[in-house]
């Protein structure tokens, strides 16, 4: 369960880690500079029974995510963290890195209607810099697993364009699971209309078989939105059966790695327990997924793309 915008006294808080840790949820707690220090949590989490994974982010003028334009930045503010909480004897039990385009280049993508643009950066330096940070946590008994944007999917293996093109290593990582954004309340938010909830979900069912085929066993996907996060726009789920239809397409595609965006929606709706229910607890009817041409569409220009990039390299 992403935790990003949630206080901290409310995280560390018996209800809310009571929730957790009855359906065996991870917290995954996002750690920013200027943020209220995460050991309280860790320990309240600790005690609770409930697995806690520290998501480091950076500033926003500093592209809050990591890529190829701030990995050197990113891997020393998460090192900074870790050993911190080592100190203090509350190691998290794993690593989440975020994996995603600078937060400016997010946000004109989604403003101007556009596919997302290259990212600058020294490439090869950041898979460098991120795998390090990923043994030095592995040294201290944290493995270290991704968040990923899910056009990276759309790549061949041998072909890694819009990896490279978004500044987002992920085949060069030795990362414990690969997490693929399939949001479909925001494919429908930021479509404007062009793509309904039923071509979402036939992407997200897409995206989801081709996540496993690409990383078998490690694959894992992120389902949502329940609440808003940095871009502060995000569509968000109507209710709880669109999470639980998802989480059912999900594990249709043998998905059994699940995570869901993000707590702070969902702590501020009416019996917010069950958003928690519906993630472990997908729909008892077997889902559906029609085929869709405006989102077979999507994937074919996606596709496209990645391979017109890796011409000539």
């Amino acid at each position: 369960m992403f935790a990003e915008t949630v206080d901290h006294r409310v995280l560390r808080s018996a209800a809310v880690l009571e929730a957790l840790a009855t359906r065996g949820l991870q917290l995954v707690l996002a750690v920013r500079p200027g943020d209220n220090d995460p050991l309280p949590v860790l320990a309240a989490a600790r005690e609770a029974g409930v697995c806690v994974a520290v998501w480091p982010m950076l500033g926003d003028a500093d592209g809050r995510w990591a890529s190829s334009a701030n990995a050197s930045r990113f891997a020393d503010h998460a090192r900074r963290h870790l050993a911190a909480l080592e100190r203090a004897g509350y190691p998290p039990d794993e690593l989440c890195l975020d994996l995603e385009p600078p937060l400016a280049v997010m946000r004109r993508a989604i403003d101007r209607g556009a596919m997302l643009g290259r990212v600058g950066g020294e490439r090869a330096r950041c898979a460098f810099e991120l795998e390090r940070l990923i043994a030095d946590a592995a040294a201290h008994g944290v493995p270290t697993w991704g968040t990923v944007v899910p056009l990276i999917l759309a790549d061949e293996r041998q072909t890694p364009s819009w990896q490279r093109l978004l500044g987002t290593p992920v085949d060069a990582l030795s990362l414990r699971r690969v997490s693929v954004m399939l949001y479909t309340s925001m494919m429908v938010g930021y479509s404007r209309g062009a793509l309904r909830r039923r071509d979402a979900e036939y992407l997200l069912a897409a995206a989801a078989l081709r996540a496993r085929e690409r990383f078998g066993a490690r694959a894992s996907v992120a389902l949502g939105a329940v609440g808003r996060g940095a871009l502060g726009d995000e569509a968000t789920y109507l209710d709880t059966d669109e999470l639980r239809t998802d989480v059912a397409i999900a594990r249709a595609a043998g998905i059994e790695d699940l995570a869901l965006f993000e707590l702070a929606g969902a702590l501020a709706r009416p019996r917010w327990q069950e958003w928690l229910d519906a993630l472990v607890e997908p729909s008892a009817t077997s889902p559906v997924t029609r085929a869709s041409r405006r989102a077979r569409l999507v994937w074919w220009t996606s596709a496209a793309v990645s391979r017109l990039a890796g011409v000539g390299r």
